[in-house]
């Protein structure tokens, strides 16, 4: 089955399940009974589930076509921070730049994507602190992402990158696994530091000796 086919199937999913979730809302609405049913609860909560997963896989794509530009990583994160003070406006902002930080060659949209989904992460994990800073490195440019969102629990650190892992009531596994896939794609690493009942760190290494 070749990409095109692949693709097709996943609109097709995406629109059922967009049609799904359209049409219990409606029935919310009409039905307001429904609400103390148990199995509308569980018809509601796979619903979102698999809403939650088709927006990410949409936004993850294909990293084999990647869009890559010259990037300056200090201004994509001020950006990003403007957005999200607003998202998650219960979280206390620490963002400390670098400066001089040389520029990397690589995908604006999917490396914002992997800084958000680092960021919602944390934020899920009921954080009330989030710092990131970047750095340079030798040949590398870094960002370094620290929460105090409780840390990861010790039985899922060692898998916490792999496929539908996760520790989250809703959430869909997917976060996380793109994210280290997207900078592996760009010949980055994504590691975490982690301190169960504390927080954890992540930190997105970059290349910056690149050929254009």
């Amino acid at each position: 089955m070749n990409a095109l086919n692949y693709q097709h199937i996943f609109h097709e999913i995406k629109n059922t399940v967009t049609l799904i979730n359209s049409s219990a809302q409606l029935l919310d609405i009409k039905c307001p009974q429904l609400n103390t049913e148990p199995h509308w609860d569980n018809i509601r909560h796979e619903i979102t589930y698999l809403k939650n997963m088709i927006l990410e896989i949409s936004q993850a794509g294909s990293t084999e076509q990647l869009q890559k530009e010259f990037l300056d990583l200090n201004c994509l994160l001020e950006n990003v921070c403007r957005f999200m003070k607003d998202t998650y406006p219960d979280i206390k902002w620490k963002l400390k730049l670098c400066k001089q930080l040389p520029l990397v060659y690589a995908d604006k949209i999917k490396i914002k994507q992997t800084v958000l989904n680092l960021i919602k992460n944390s934020a899920e994990a009921e954080s009330k602190h989030i710092a990131i800073k970047t750095q340079s490195d030798d040949n590398f440019v870094k960002i370094v992402l620290t929460d105090c969102g409780g840390g990861i629990p010790l039985e899922l650190e060692d898998k916490v990158f792999d496929l539908f892992t996760t520790s989250k009531e809703q959430g869909t596994g997917l976060g996380l696994c793109i994210a280290k896939q997207i900078v592996e794609s760009h010949d980055g690493t994504l590691l975490l530091d982690n301190h169960p009942g504390d927080g954890c760190t992540f930190t997105i290494s970059l290349p910056t000796t690149v050929t254009a």
